[in-house]
């Protein structure tokens, strides 16, 4: 390829990013909201689980078995308690739910900053926080869909999701900054708390613990200021959404309140006439009520929940190397190489590459259905812990995060896209929670596993004569890995949605035959002969796209997972 065409490739890529920035210019100014919250959320979120397991070591005394067990635990539940709170998500409607979790997830950081004691750490870290991660990462991903139509809904999520790897790219630097700047101007006296909360000496005498500002301490106090900012902003959010068959119109991007004529609410609809309401483009968004119960049971018997419900499992343990990257390779690299290791530097090239390879990979596979990346991009992202079983040594750390980060921008977002997707409208809470179940049954079991890792293969501190085996424990999370891609082409014929509407005339498309038709939200269910809900997903027609939401997932629902969603 010559340099004319790669300029020419290049100059088409960001000519299509332009129109996707244009195409956000007469949104309501709720979009611009949830990317100033999804900002906010994701570094308070980042930088916590960057030291987290640092925290309980060195603020707490924890063991190695006992911090991860505590970190995949915080995961677990939030995983856990989105699945309760998916419905009341759907009743209470975004707005009230962003302003519950940010007030909850404010008071949390605040209690975690302070608190000396281990009671109060654990409901902070085991109820409250995780309480309100699930009232947080989920409820944005939903507005966004709410707040976009049909033309910018791609591009929205695609930067909805580099925004969120902004908030986790200044997060790595600070904890060097503030790890660097503690361990050379820190108090003098080393020690550690033992399990009765109290400080022990290097003299091993003991003496009653003292509340002390640490650099993880200083992370966490970054954390309640953006959590601060965020509840001011959470206030400001309506429940709106935007009609997706249309154009917003410049009115409603001035911030109109809903009592203007260019917006319209419940009460309004009846007394309008038939002309005025072809003009409305955004309007009061009603919850849908119903029976929790029974929104439960619709959900679970719909087989194009159970084929999506399959994908969420077959990609749990690719999904946990996230985890992995928050909570073991931290420890990793400072036992292995030091105290003052770059770490947070290290862990910060994944927000800096999914940032700029994000746009790139999407505008260059617009066509490509999500489940054809996800399967592809997985594989990239499962080999790239094997260059920490090949060696030892801080090039190897980088390159395990830049593979995986190449894979993450090819699979993870399109994850979410998929998920949003599906979900119908009203009953995205629902739908989202009982997907993320499954998350539950990994995430408590991958932070014990990461402890017993770290403990038995790159102990803390070595007897005489003793050696790390670090390779072996890299190994072990690569072969645990690497089962998510090869399962998911196992099972690809069913997932794929298999021969369903071959040779018909039906607008859905088989992946296989890689037809492109538009996608339209409102009409994601059809009726054939076969099934009456044999959904087939559709690669958007448009190019304009950037990958939709991550979450977490599982770093932010982590992470996050929904939350980290990981």
């Amino acid at each position: 390829m010559s340099s004319s065409s790669i300029h020419n490739y290049f100059q088409s890529q960001l000519h299509q990013v332009s129109i996707g920035f244009r195409s956000l210019s007469s949104s309501p100014p709720e979009l611009y909201k949830a990317y100033i919250l999804k900002f906010l959320d994701s570094y308070a979120y980042f930088s916590f689980s960057l030291v987290f397991t640092l925290f309980l070591s060195e603020d707490f005394g924890m063991s190695d078995i006992e911090a991860g067990t505590i970190y995949g635990a915080w995961g677990a539940l939030i995983t856990i308690f989105g699945l309760f709170t998916g419905t009341i998500i759907d009743k209470l409607g975004v707005a009230k739910c962003l302003r519950i979790g940010f007030i909850l997830s404010f008071i949390t950081r605040v209690m975690l900053f302070t608190c000396t004691s281990k009671h109060v750490l654990l409901f902070c870290t085991l109820v409250s926080l995780p309480l309100a991660n699930c009232l947080g990462i989920p409820v944005l991903t939903i507005g966004l869909r709410r707040y976009t139509n049909n033309e910018n809904r791609g591009f929205a999520f695609g930067l909805f999701y580099v925004v969120m790897n902004v908030g986790a790219l200044i997060a790595g630097p600070l904890v060097d900054v503030l790890t660097r700047y503690y361990n050379n101007n820190g108090d003098s006296e080393e020690g550690s708390v033992n399990d009765a909360g109290e400080y022990e000496d290097d003299a091993t005498t003991t003496i009653d613990a003292a509340w002390t500002m640490t650099s993880n301490r200083g992370i966490i106090l970054s954390g309640v200021i953006a959590n601060f900012v965020a509840v001011f902003v959470a206030f400001s959010v309506r429940e709106i959404k935007v009609d997706s068959n249309a154009h917003v119109p410049s009115a409603i991007a001035s911030g109109a309140d809903l009592d203007d004529d260019s917006i319209v609410d419940d009460d309004s609809l009846m007394a309008d006439s038939p002309k005025s309401k072809t003009n409305k483009t955004v309007s009061t968004f009603q919850p849908i009520q119903g029976d929790t119960l029974k929104i439960l049971s619709e959900t679970i018997k719909t087989p194009n929940f159970r084929r999506f419900l399959l994908v969420v499992l077959l990609t749990l343990n690719v999904r946990m190397i996230f985890r992995h990257l928050d909570g073991t390779l931290p420890k990793y690299m400072i036992r292995e190489f030091g105290e003052n290791t770059p770490k947070g530097a290290v862990y910060s090239i994944n927000p800096a590459l999914i940032i700029i390879m994000v746009p790139i990979i999407t505008a260059a596979t617009s066509s490509v259905d999500p489940l054809v990346m996800i399967h592809y991009g997985t594989y990239v992202s499962a080999l790239s812990v094997f260059f920490l079983v090949l060696s030892t040594s801080l090039p190897a750390c980088i390159l395990f995060v830049i593979t995986l980060s190449i894979g993450e921008a090819i699979w993870s977002p399109r994850l979410y896209d998929y998920t949003t997707t599906v979900a119908p409208e009203g009953r995205e809470g629902t739908y989202m929670a009982l997907s993320s179940a499954p998350l539950f049954l990994a995430k408590l079991p991958v932070g014990l596993i990461s402890g017993v890792l770290l403990q038995r293969y790159c102990p803390e501190h070595l007897e005489e004569g003793e050696e790390r085996h670090s390779k072996t424990m890299w190994l072990i999370i690569g072969l645990m890995s690497i089962s998510s891609p090869l399962l998911i082409t196992f099972f690809w014929s069913y997932i794929s949605g298999g021969e369903r509407g071959a040779g018909q005339s039906n607008p859905a498309t088989r992946i296989s035959n890689g037809e492109r038709v538009m996608r339209d939200d409102d009409d994601m269910y059809f009726q054939n002969e076969d099934d009456d809900d044999s959904y087939q997903h559709r690669p958007l027609a448009t190019k304009l796209s950037l990958p939709r939401v991550r979450g977490g997932g599982d770093r932010s629902s982590s992470s996050s997972p929904v939350g980290t969603l990981t």
